[in-house]
């Protein structure tokens, strides 16, 4: 049962980590409109530019700690479901 917890925790975490680059879509999305306009408004650009980077930031140490716990399992582990339905 715990392997079943554990996964569900790592499932969770790569579901967050997918909505937190939807995100990270829309801030640039953002940017980039207010960038077409004639008069920009700076400190919207600046505020999203800071979330953009915090963003990306998150989900490159998030998805590097989900590599680096890949990496870990024995192989066994990773390979003993593989083609079972």
């Amino acid at each position: 049962m715990a392997t079943y917890s554990l996964a569900n925790e790592r499932l969770r975490a790569l579901e967050d980590i997918e909505r937190e680059i939807g995100a990270i879509l829309q801030n640039a999305g953002t940017v980039i409109l207010e960038l077409s306009k004639e008069k920009t408004n700076e400190r919207l650009l600046d505020r999203q530019a800071a979330a953009f980077t915090a963003s990306v930031q998150h989900v490159e140490a998030e998805l590097s700690a989900q590599i680096r716990y890949l990496t870990q399992l024995p192989d066994g582990l990773t390979n003993s479901n593989s083609g079972k339905k």
